[in-house]
């Protein structure tokens, strides 16, 4: 058969011996076209001499045309095929593309310092974020949840859906609410996290001495975490004198302690005010602050009470003179 397929090759080329076209000239191949020959020969032939030649050339002619159309035939199947693989192959991708969760635009919003932004959620819930804070939300609400993720000060009232409930996470809080309103106060720099509700219900996560614990605020209540003892404090309040700067654009105190009101004027104003812990928790005051400077108020505080204020560099330093 490897024989075969030699001569067969030479016979294309041209390239046969004697010997090798005598023993194609007894294969089927060229019989057949010799019969040809016979019968269509006319009877006026000048001779009895095959014309050879022309013999081989049609023997060639009979095996190539064979040969081209198996190539044809076998090219054609295979564009099919081609053919059939790619619109399968597009069809393929443009499924998964259109199955899978296409990401939702994230949105940032900064305050800066003695600014309030208010800005409104894709689903109708309303925040104000105090100065210097940083909120990120989905240009969507995706999923179960609605979450969105606070760094600073923040109130919201949220719009109802039982279905998705709300979260808010900031670095040690996930605070989870339905339909309610509450304020969130939740600056890296501060060693206090606050969450203070003003009506409805919301469910607080944090973890607490190495463990998770949850806990349920009801309204007119503060909550307060110390990241430095991971100890969460519940108290009651009048919530709605804390959200009084969302209404008014002002800082409002009542009776609060310097360790609460320090940090909200060091925010307001992007100033450093420091305070020995024994003195912050001892002295309470009762002011508002509108357009004051920061010197102003602490002067108002050094005229008022025993706690004096000297300036450190851009800075101010509080101190009971002894």
């Amino acid at each position: 058969m490897h024989t075969d397929k030699n001569i067969l090759k030479k016979l294309l080329n041209d390239n046969l011996t004697s010997d090798e076209r005598d023993r194609l000239n007894e294969g089927v191949p060229f019989s057949s076209v010799l019969e040809k020959q016979w019968t269509s020969a006319p009877d006026c032939a000048t001779h009895d001499n095959a014309d050879s030649q022309r013999i081989w050339s049609e023997i060639k002619g009979e095996v190539w045309d064979r040969k081209e159309s198996t190539r044809f035939f076998f090219y054609k199947i295979y564009s099919i095929a081609a053919s059939v693989l790619l619109i399968l192959g597009i069809g393929a991708l443009t499924w998964l593309w259109m199955s899978k969760p296409q990401d939702a635009t994230m949105f940032i919003v900064y305050s800066g310092i003695q600014n309030i932004k208010s800005l409104q959620l894709p689903d109708g819930s309303t925040v104000q974020l105090g100065p210097g804070s940083k909120l990120i939300y989905p240009s969507e609400f995706e999923g179960h949840e609605r979450e969105v993720q606070l760094e600073g000060q923040a109130f919201f009232d949220v719009h109802k859906d039982a279905r998705h409930p709300f979260v808010v996470k900031t670095k040690d809080m996930k605070v989870t609410a339905l339909g309610t309103a509450f304020e969130i106060y939740s600056y890296n720099l501060n060693n206090n996290v606050e969450a203070i509700l003003l009506n409805g219900k919301i469910k607080i996560n944090a973890q607490v001495n190495q463990s998770k614990a949850e806990l349920i605020l009801q309204p007119n209540e503060k909550l307060t975490y110390s990241r430095d003892t991971h100890k969460m404090i519940v108290e009651a309040v009048d919530a709605s004198k804390y959200s009084d700067w969302r209404k008014q654009g002002i800082l409002s105190f009542e009776n609060e302690k310097l360790s609460m009101i320090i940090p909200r004027l060091e925010q307001w104003y992007g100033r450093k005010i420091m305070c020995e812990k024994d003195i912050a928790n001892q002295y309470r005051f009762t002011f508002k602050v509108r357009d004051e400077s920061l010197e102003r108020i602490l002067y108002i505080l050094n005229s008022s009470s025993p706690v004096k204020y000297t300036k450190v560099g851009e800075d101010f330093e509080l101190y009971v003179k002894k």
